[in-house]
């Protein structure tokens, strides 16, 4: 029995629609700048990953962590990847982190030529007030016994070519960079002269983000949408020429040496939980201009359990074996 051509387009239509279920949640993620860090966002994405697991993901670029959680705020976006101080620090926006993707603060302090402590240096470039790199240098500036603002200068200067910039024209005498920007600073003469990924310092930069209503109401799809991410971090790892691909197109890259320094520079857990110790630092930062914070159960910024529900099901054990990594 011959079909006609208009059932044949029909039953292609219908297999089409179904590679993703009807009911998948949309769900648009916000991402705060083009760094290296975000890696496993984008190969979640481009290996279509979210898809796998149920859900239609969007991702939305906004520079800056704070206009990203205005955008979760608003209902713009749903999920956010950017800094716990964020979370910390504005409690009315009922913001709560379900996931992280890093391990340890990922900032260096680079420095123009002739400089050799950090108590020589009087004008760091950052992007902007409240990001991760202002965080990340009054830490370090403070861990040297310096003080922001006063003993040393903090310029807001945009992204990382704009303070690698300001170092090169001696507008300022040191910049935070994150990998793979370390490798052109290096080219261009600069120095490094802290490495905070050698210091052991528990922190994560970027948190899964999400309104704690909303948490509640689409559990189930922010559980799936933890899952892609787990995979993506898992192929991230497992194929690093898709991975190099990836970072080339979001990075807007083709420099294979650059691509090579990112791929290299960081690490991804595969258990990412949201545990206080990734956290306790910003609570302390914060906390110096809110003592209020100091006083509030941990738990109210962190939700655990998607985590320890994925990780119970043996999902994360299995991916393990799959991709052959840790």
């Amino acid at each position: 029995m011959k079909m006609n051509r208009s059932l044949l387009h029909w039953v292609a239509a219908f297999l089409l629609v179904g590679a993703v279920p009807a009911s998948a949640a949309n769900i648009n993620v916000v991402w705060t700048s083009e760094v290296g860090s975000f890696a496993p966002l984008w190969v979640t994405k481009e290996a279509k990953l979210f898809e796998k697991y149920g859900n239609n993901v969007q991702l939305i670029f906004i520079q800056g962590a704070t206009s990203a959680a205005a955008a979760l705020s608003s209902g713009d976006a749903q999920v956010g990847m950017f800094s716990p101080q964020v979370v910390i620090s504005t409690p009315a926006l009922e913001l709560i982190m379900f996931g992280r993707l890093g391990n340890t603060m990922d900032n260096r302090i680079y420095v123009r030529k002739g400089i050799t402590s950090l108590k020589e240096v009087k004008r760091v470039a950052i992007s902007r007030f409240g990001s991760n790199a202002d965080f990340a240098a009054r830490f370090l500036l403070q861990r040297e016994g310096l003080r922001p603002d006063t003993d040393v200068a903090l310029l807001q200067v945009g992204n990382q070519s704009n303070r690698i910039a300001a170092v090169v024209t001696n507008n300022a005498d040191a910049a935070m960079l994150t990998p793979p920007m370390t490798l052109q600073a290096r080219k261009l003469g600069m120095s490094l002269l802290i490495d905070a990924s050698k210091l052991n310092i528990p922190y994560s930069s970027l948190m899964f983000v999400a309104r704690k209503p909303y948490l509640t109401k689409m559990r189930a799809e922010l559980v799936n949408f933890t899952k892609a991410m787990i995979e993506g971090v898992h192929r991230y790892k497992a194929d690093k020429e898709f991975s190099l691909k990836v970072l080339a197109k979001y990075m807007k890259l083709q420099d294979r040496e650059v691509l090579e320094e990112n791929f290299r520079e960081y690490d991804f857990p595969t258990r990412p939980y949201p545990s206080k110790e990734y956290f306790d630092l910003p609570i302390q930062e914060v906390g110096k201009k809110d003592p209020r914070v100091l006083k509030e159960n941990p738990e109210r910024y962190a939700d655990m359990s998607l985590i320890k529900e994925i990780e119970a099901s043996g999902f994360i054990d299995k991916l393990h074996q799959e991709y052959k990594v840790k």
